[in-house]
């Protein structure tokens, strides 16, 4: 059983060292929900998420907020009209702060 762990290890050891890193593997999740992966990009994604748990973590979590976006579950408090929307006086001020800041 030792055996089995230690070989375990020490194949998700080697396969983080050989795989690309998470940095280049989080554009590819993101593209992963908006278009179909080639070949390539499946395996090497799959690959990465079998070793890597903080990536599994961060596909969940992108895949929950584009669907409770894509679901528009964001309302506004006491009412179930719809999404949230600015007010005329908030898109003034933000038309301003950016007019101000280039």
């Amino acid at each position: 059983m030792k055996i089995y762990t230690n070989t375990r290890k020490a194949t998700r050891r080697w396969l983080l060292r050989a795989l690309q890193p998470c940095q280049a593997m989080v554009p590819l999740m993101s593209e992963s929900l908006e278009r179909r992966l080639g070949l390539i990009e499946q395996i090497k994604l799959r690959l990465h998420l079998l070793v890597c748990a903080w990536c599994v973590r961060y596909l969940k979590q992108i895949r929950l907020l584009r669907r409770l976006v894509s679901q528009r579950e964001f309302t506004g408090p006491g009412d179930n009209a719809g999404p949230l929307k600015l007010t005329d006086e908030a898109r003034q001020r933000i038309s301003e702060s950016l007019r101000i800041s280039l």
